[in-house]
């Protein structure tokens, strides 16, 4: 939950305000809780704002646990028009695709008109 909510709850106030959204912690137990260490994020706005929210903590949670979302992630095309896509990328790929201060990223979303976030090496949106 501590490095989710950042210093003085910042990330998720950030994500709030990026997304729109309302989001907050259910049921936490506190260090050591009953949760495993897994805790539930409520997060509440449109469809489009919960997606990008829930994709910028999932990001968050991948760079401080690698492996907890992507260990098993394969590439993935939805056919439905609000699915999610998934594509593995080479570490130079997401160099690439990252671009200096997530430039290119914001601009590949932007031009797409899609929710783009990178999970680890996996491109998500």
């Amino acid at each position: 939950v501590g490095f989710v909510t950042g210093a003085q709850g910042n990330f998720l106030r950030t994500c709030e305000e990026e997304w729109a959204t309302l989001m907050f912690f259910c049921d936490y137990q506190g260090p050591g809780g009953e949760g495993g260490g897994v805790e539930k994020l409520a997060i509440f706005g449109n469809k489009a704002g919960r997606t990008g929210a829930e994709l910028k903590v999932m990001a968050a949670i991948e760079t401080k646990i690698p492996g907890f979302f992507t260990k098993d992630c394969t590439d993935n095309v939805s056919p439905d028009d609000w699915g999610r896509d998934s594509l593995n990328l080479g570490n130079e790929e997401l160099s690439f695709a990252l671009g200096k201060d997530g430039s290119t990223r914001k601009k590949l979303a932007r031009a797409s008109g899609c929710i783009l976030e990178y999970v680890g090496n996996t491109a998500r949106g």
